[in-house]
């Protein structure tokens, strides 16, 4: 894959991957990842931007993926967020630049993960008249935090008071409750190992921010409007499929679809072992959900 800088509105690198050359695509896939995530090569499995990319190219769709800042190769200090909109913004930098550089009448598709997906969400309820997207893909959305993952209330209250003054003081051990959630032992410790993984404790913003967006959603998720394919395992230990499941019956756009496979965690694209052929089913129905609104 191909990899090049654009800046975002804030003048920092964001590095962008470039899936494999189509001489006449018909439609564009970014993919968006989640906190402390990025999309360089961890493990060679479904959950792998070239393997999703190689998929998608046997259906004529080129992928773009955004490594938002603080992530990956992105300039940033990692794994902070001041503001969530300034991911939000991320997203819009590499779809105007796509835009303004070939890929102007091309239908664009967005496929997000985890926190991904609450940027996917508030993107299209803040520039969905400035940037027409075809269709949203969220899987496992940061609708709402596993109430496993939150501290009791009155820390909650303290480490938000807090998060004003010291915000990028590394604070919560979220990030490694999250590796609870991963059965794939292989991976794990390929991506402990990975340079481009955030490894420690979750900082106060991110935190903070991460919390304030989930509320957000289940206020204002009503506006979301645009065609969805929203997928969550019931088993999820991190993000909450409830809210993910609230958050879908309010889109008021007829063309949705929803999946929720049982005894499934939060990583859908991830094997539990070597027999697990889950991943490719989620990834066949991506496919085919696409393919049918490009033929639609």
């Amino acid at each position: 894959m191909k990899e090049f800088v654009i800046k975002n509105l804030k003048k920092l690198n964001l590095n962008i991957l470039e899936g494999v050359d189509i001489k006449s695509p018909k439609a564009l896939l970014i993919h968006v990842h989640g906190v402390g995530s990025h999309f360089q090569e961890v493990y060679k499995c479904e959950d792998s931007l070239e393997h999703k990319d190689l998929l998608f190219k046997s259906s004529d769709i080129k992928s773009f993926a955004v490594e938002l800042h603080g992530h990956g190769k992105s300039e940033g200090l990692r794994c902070s967020i001041d503001r969530f909109d300034d991911l939000v913004d991320d997203l819009y930098c590499l779809i105007t630049y796509l835009k303004d550089n070939n890929y102007a009448n091309l239908p664009i598709f967005i496929i997000a993960e985890s926190m991904g997906g609450a940027v996917a969400i508030r993107y299209n309820i803040k520039y969905h008249f400035e940037t027409q997207i075809k269709g949203y893909i969220l899987l496992s959305p940061l609708c709402g935090i596993d109430d496993r993952l939150k501290p009791n209330p009155i820390s909650i209250c303290i480490l938000m008071f807090l998060s004003h003054y010291i915000p990028t003081y590394k604070a919560l051990s979220t990030t490694n409750k999250m590796k609870t959630d991963i059965h794939n032992k292989e991976y794990l410790e390929l991506k402990d190992a990975c340079k481009f993984s955030y490894h420690d404790k979750m900082r106060l913003n991110t935190a903070r921010e991460c919390y304030y967006i989930s509320l957000w959603i289940n206020e204002y998720g009503h506006l979301f409007n645009a065609p969805l394919f929203l997928l969550h395992g019931l088993s999820d230990t991190i993000t909450n499929p409830e809210q993910s499941i609230n958050f879908y019956n309010k889109v008021p756009n007829k063309i949705k679809d929803i999946y929720l496979p049982e005894n499934k965690d939060h990583s859908l694209l991830i094997k539990e072992n070597s027999n697990d052929t889950h991943p490719s089913v989620v990834l066949n129905k991506i496919s085919d959900w696409i393919n049918k609104l490009l033929i639609d």
